[in-house]
């Protein structure tokens, strides 16, 4: 467990060094005086992208961290278990999420917003947990950098445009069934429906909302990250020392 927390606040201090903790809280913070600044803009909107795109980077750009500075390579060959080293990696980059929703939800609060402060942030944080995973999916299929960043812009395109055109009206409401399967789509209906203050959306879409992230969060967890994460990194670590 001592080895575990040390993993965690070895992420966190090299986020620090390169700046990504401090540029995800000056963004922050020029949303933030957004919401407080701009009422005719939807809240929501800042928290699709901190949950959408900035978790995806986050990662994206400490796994590039550990990859220069070769920091992953020992524990392959640790008799440490794949499972705690991508916990304590996804436990850092969700540290560093909680950042924009504390911003947000003070913004909100000053400008004069009432609902369910404790839902918005746990809905915020499982949003922002699968789309973590999601990256780190994406990276351990991709096999090159060219193939990754493809597969990003594709899921923001394809998944998390979808979904803010959605909540925004410009997506017709009929297009819901179909969207079900996207998760950006689910982390909106429980977002959307806690910032109105009220629960507008039919039952079966909030349960389903909840129930499909968690079943997301399980199975990248369990056939994906777990398995093949060493893996990668041996891949990863072997491409780029290529001479």
């Amino acid at each position: 467990m001592k080895n575990f927390f040390h993993l965690v606040w070895s992420d966190l201090k090299r986020l620090w060094s390169y700046r990504i903790i401090l540029f995800i809280m000056v963004l922050t913070f020029l949303f933030s005086l957004a919401i407080m600044l701009f009422p005719m803009i939807d809240p929501s909107n800042f928290i699709y992208i901190s949950i959408f795109i900035l978790p995806v980077i986050v990662f994206s750009i400490s796994l590039f961290i550990d990859r220069e500075e070769g920091t992953l390579m020992p524990f392959v060959f640790s008799p440490m278990k794949s499972g705690y080293l991508v916990y304590s990696k996804v436990i850092s980059a969700l540290a560093v999420q909680t950042i924009p929703i504390v911003f947000f939800m003070v913004a909100m609060g000053i400008a004069g917003l009432r609902f369910n402060f404790l839902l918005l942030f746990l809905a915020y944080i499982l949003g922002a947990l699968l789309h973590i995973l999601i990256g780190l999916s994406l990276s351990i299929i991709s096999k090159t950098s060219a193939v990754l960043s493809v597969s990003y812009v594709a899921y923001i395109i394809v998944f998390s445009l979808t979904a803010i055109l959605y909540s925004n009206g410009i997506i017709p409401l009929r297009f819901q069934y179909y969207l079900t399967i996207s998760p950006a789509f689910l982390s909106g209906v429980l977002i959307d429906n806690i910032v109105a203050g009220s629960a507008y959306s039919e039952t079966w879409l909030i349960v389903l909302a909840v129930g499909l992230q968690l079943a997301y969060a399980a199975l990248l967890t369990i056939f994906i990250i777990v398995p093949y994460f060493k893996q990668y990194i041996v891949i990863t670590e072997t491409t780029e020392n290529r001479p």
